[in-house]
């Protein structure tokens, strides 16, 4: 008899900025890993940062 098996991916990558679920990897533990989504907020959020503007977190 044959069975299937689901191997369970523990390894996510987050949105820094709005935790978003950007992909799951197959690793050995549970890791977490932080980029940028890329939606337009995020863009915006990271680039009024680099130039020196504030964003509502903030204020």
């Amino acid at each position: 008899m044959e069975t299937n098996r689901c191997k369970v991916k523990m390894g996510v990558i987050l949105c820094k900025h709005c935790d978003s679920v950007i992909d799951t990897l197959d690793t050995e533990k549970v890791t977490v890993y932080y980029l940028e989504c890329g939606q337009a907020n995020c863009t915006n959020y990271n680039s009024g940062r680099k130039q020196g503007g504030t964003s509502d977190d903030e204020q």
